[in-house]
């Protein structure tokens, strides 16, 4: 059975009309912008505009609620103690010493990494994987990393269900997992059966490619055309993105 990413189709929304080659342009440089901010304010309102943009973009509110949850929760492991161990004014919790500009800090961290998650799930929600593929090598990324995206994509839950049916066979086979010699030993050749057939599976693949006449080039049949609401689209994120960079600076 074929596997995909659980990501919903949101190709007919307003973002999702947006040009695929446009988008990666404007949301991109917006991304690293919200990278580089480095104060509460600035951060916390690229927050609420890439939520914005989630609206327009039509992404059903619970699938990224989810998404974000995960994500702030590893986040959490790391960015818990900064309120503990950076000095500065603050307050006490019980036993506990907060710091404002630990938690400052901290909220400063989370806004940005959630902004970049939420941008790039905007990114791949809105489109084809094919279309952001080729809007992507249109702006001159590399041949090579778009090809290996497009591999990797595929051939990822090739190696997932060649990995699900070696679970199988092992649990028909009465194995259960502890910690014994004997369970280190089977995960060590389970392994090695893994790797030894993704590269026999790479082999295939390499060999079919050649078969066909591949020469390197990404092509896709994804229609991409430029309007003039494109390149409106275009324009407002950068702008905003560098207001948000003066802002911070300022």
């Amino acid at each position: 059975m074929k596997q995909t990413l659980d990501f919903p189709q949101c190709f007919h929304s307003p973002v999702g009309r947006f040009d695929p080659r446009w988008k990666l342009a404007a949301l991109i440089p917006a991304t690293v912008a919200a990278a580089l901010l480095q104060t509460l304010e600035p951060a916390l309102t690229a927050f609420l505009l890439a939520l914005v943009l989630v609206s327009l973009a039509k992404i059903p509110w619970l699938w990224l609620v989810k998404r974000l949850a995960v994500v702030a929760l590893f986040l959490a492991l790391f960015v818990v103690w900064l309120p503990l161990t950076i000095p500065g004014d603050g307050f006490n919790l019980g036993p506990l010493g907060l710091s404002f500009a630990g938690l400052t800090l901290a909220g400063l961290v989370l806004l940005k990494a959630l902004t970049i998650v939420i941008l790039m799930l905007v990114v791949w929600t809105t489109a084809p994987m094919t279309s952001t593929l080729k809007a992507a090598h249109a702006l001159h990324c590399p041949g090579l990393i778009v090809q290996l995206t497009v591999l990797t994509y595929r051939y990822l839950f090739l190696l997932l269900e060649e990995l699900s049916r070696l679970r199988i066979a092992l649990r028909v086979r009465g194995y259960r997992h502890r910690a014994n010699l004997h369970s280190y030993r089977t995960v060590g050749h389970v392994t090695g059966t893994l790797l030894l057939r993704s590269y026999e599976q790479a082999e295939r693949v390499g060999q079919a490619m050649r078969c066909r006449g591949f020469d390197g080039q990404f092509r896709s049949l994804a229609d991409l055309k430029t309007r003039p609401v494109d390149v409106m689209w275009f324009f407002t994120i950068i702008l905003v993105a560098a207001g948000l960079l003066i802002w911070d600076r300022l």
